[in-house]
């Protein structure tokens, strides 16, 4: 189902939170579609989700992060997507089918590997997170002036 292997970060819990919310919607993809239980799965897996949020938000929120924002608007576009998905199920207009599972599967892989990441180097090497900021920073100054339009 997902593209690329699962990264890790040796960050025993979010490692196993990550393996988990992967793992459950590679779950739910691999079954018979059946509404009702496609339906209670996904609201168990939405919990999930949002518990993990939650926990990844309070750990930035400790940590001093100043992405938090960022990271936080990423989570809720998801969560609101996959709560929109809930009800259109609910309701019998929408069935859980193979784009749903690739777009869900690419989101946590990406969110992971970009998002998730930096939160990571952040909170492991302060350094090294300041120097990747200042080279964005610059790349994106270059950029806007090779189009100044």
């Amino acid at each position: 189902m997902a593209k690329g292997r699962l990264l890790e970060f040796g960050w025993a819990e979010m490692d196993r939170q990550h393996k988990l919310l992967v793992g459950a919607i590679d779950f739910l993809g691999r079954s018979p579609r059946q509404r009702t239980s496609d339906l209670v799965e996904l609201r168990r897996i939405l919990q999930e989700i949002k518990e993990h949020f939650d926990w990844e938000e309070t750990q930035m929120l400790l940590a001093g992060y100043p992405e938090l924002g960022r990271h936080k608007a990423d989570h809720h576009r998801q969560l609101l997507n996959l709560q929109d998905l809930c009800k259109l199920v609910d309701e019998g207009h929408e069935t859980l089918d193979a784009d749903f599972f690739a777009a869900c599967s690419e989101w946590n892989f990406r969110h992971i590997r970009s998002m998730d990441a930096d939160f990571v180097l952040f909170r492991d090497d302060r350094e090294a997170w300041d120097l990747q900021r200042e080279l964005r920073s610059w790349e994106y100054e270059i950029r806007l002036a090779e189009h100044p339009d």
